[in-house]
């Protein structure tokens, strides 16, 4: 089912959001930021991947699912998981640059 191939792609990516933060969270206690930035930045795509083909998904097999409304409105959580997939694909971008030049200022 279309609705489940949803979830579980969502669901994919945020777990995959909440293992990035916490190898970041634990880079940053241990004191080896610098060895970690590729493998977050990593998962952060991989994540922003599975939540763009899961919010592509939706309204399409939503539209075909509901045939007899011209006008379709979704629902505040599809603007918010579209809103965290912008800011994981920021966060994944930031992670990308080059730590070399930024470790002298912390």
């Amino acid at each position: 089912d279309w609705q489940i191939a949803t979830l579980a792609l969502l669901l994919g990516g945020a777990a995959i959001i909440l293992i990035a933060f916490l190898v970041g969270l634990i880079s940053i206690c241990v004191g080896s930021r610098r060895r970690f930035y590729r493998p977050v930045a990593v998962m952060l795509f991989a994540a922003v991947v599975l939540q763009v083909c899961s919010l592509v998904l939706y309204p399409i097999k939503f539209i075909e699912t509901v045939s007899l409304k011209i006008y379709h409105e979704f629902n505040w959580g599809y603007g918010l998981a579209w809103g965290a997939t912008i800011f994981s694909f920021g966060g994944a971008i930031l992670y990308c640059l080059n730590p070399k030049n930024y470790e002298d200022y912390y």
